[in-house]
């Protein structure tokens, strides 16, 4: 299958910037500090967490490999938002923003990345909007088991490296209740311990996403 421009984009950055491994619970960007660097994470898992000025925290994004993180600071020459920490032991690649705007404008490519950036949008306001919370965790868990963050295909299971805390501030809603909803979900593939999920059945999975559209 052929790539994208926008995979070739991802791969010529790679191939171009400096690569580091990171530990788990490392901070990559922090909220609130100018946009001056792009970040690919090339293997592993991280969380993208806003702090309001009341303290209330929310986890917007879960990102993983050959994604992107901090190009919307970068993009519109802006703070970070949000900030992006490691949730296991990760492999990055830092873009300058030069590197990054200039890769962006050489390949035509500001519309696709802002429609792409929208989507995300869509994902997150759906995560926490007000259908049932077993059905936002499954629809959470199928968008990050179908990434192939973990090597998942359908007849291999996804793994997961994620805590109830975590789930619970990302649909904004309470741990007990992330317990409900996974206990809803065992009979649909997925398998819960302390700190990851393990999806056996990503279609039976997809299954209860559909009920979104009803």
């Amino acid at each position: 299958m052929q790539a994208t421009p926008e995979q070739d984009l991802l791969q010529d950055l790679i191939k171009t910037s400096p690569t580091y491994y990171c530990r788990a619970e490392q901070l990559l960007l922090r909220q609130g500090e100018p946009g001056d660097r792009v970040v690919i994470i090339i293997e592993g898992l991280v969380k993208v967490e806003r702090t309001e000025l009341n303290g209330e925290r929310s986890i917007l994004a879960f990102r993983g490999p050959y994604e992107f993180v901090g190009r919307t600071a970068v993009l519109q020459s802006c703070r970070h938002f949000a900030s992006v920490e490691t949730l296991q032991p990760c492999k990055v690649a830092v873009v300058r923003p030069d590197a990054y705007l200039g890769s962006v404008a050489e390949r035509s490519l500001t519309l696709p990345v802002v429609t792409h950036t929208h989507g995300r949008l869509i994902e997150s306001m759906i995560v926490q909007g007000n259908s049932p919370p077993w059905i936002r965790l499954a629809f959470a868990l199928v968008r990050l088991a179908s990434r192939n963050w973990s090597g998942a295909a359908p007849d291999r299971p996804a793994v997961l490296h994620l805590t109830r805390t975590d789930l619970a501030l990302h649909l904004r809603v309470s741990r007990n209740t992330i317990s409900a909803s996974l206990r809803q979900l065992a009979e649909r593939g997925v398998e819960a311990s302390r700190n990851t999920i393990v999806i056996t059945d990503l279609s039976a999975l997809g299954e209860a996403v559909k009920e979104l559209d009803r």
